[in-house]
């Protein structure tokens, strides 16, 4: 009888364990935004949504990366974002950056994608209080440079 019933519990608490996992949580996303998360990144995990300054940020899981993908509050598509290893630069990029910066120490390198073209975006550590965000095109041109202060 004991084992009759720790087999029941243990099942009961099997079923709550899995029933639990997954995309439980209503993200409350317009159609319109899921449609388009749904047809560029199938089979994404949405991971947390934030409505900031009139855009709608949503944070997913997609081909083994966490990505930011960024929307207006009408739901068009302003970008998709993730952090990129230096390995993984094409060495073009890497080349175009080092004639730029042959000794600057690269802080973060994120890859961006955008309708109207993608690049990385390297975030250069300076001397003083000044860094530097280079933005590379996958061809190796870098298409601008924006200094901020710490």
């Amino acid at each position: 009888m004991k084992r009759i019933l720790f087999i029941a519990l243990l099942m009961t608490c099997s079923v709550a364990l899995f029933a639990s996992c997954g995309q439980t949580k209503d993200w409350h996303l317009s159609e319109q935004c899921m449609k388009m998360l749904n047809d560029r990144y199938a089979n994404a995990r949405i991971l947390d949504v934030d409505y900031d300054d009139g855009m709608v940020e949503v944070e997913i899981r997609h081909d083994k990366k966490e990505k930011e993908v960024r929307f207006t509050n009408s739901c068009e598509w302003i970008s998709t974002s993730w952090d990129v290893a230096q390995r993984s630069v094409p060495e073009v990029v890497m080349r175009a950056l080092r004639q730029k910066y042959p000794n600057e120490r690269i802080d973060d390198i994120d890859f961006i994608e955008m309708p109207q073209g993608s690049y990385y975006r390297f975030e250069i550590e300076l001397r003083g209080d000044r860094d530097e965000y280079v933005y590379i095109t996958p061809q190796g041109v870098i298409t601008e440079v924006r200094v901020y202060h710490r």
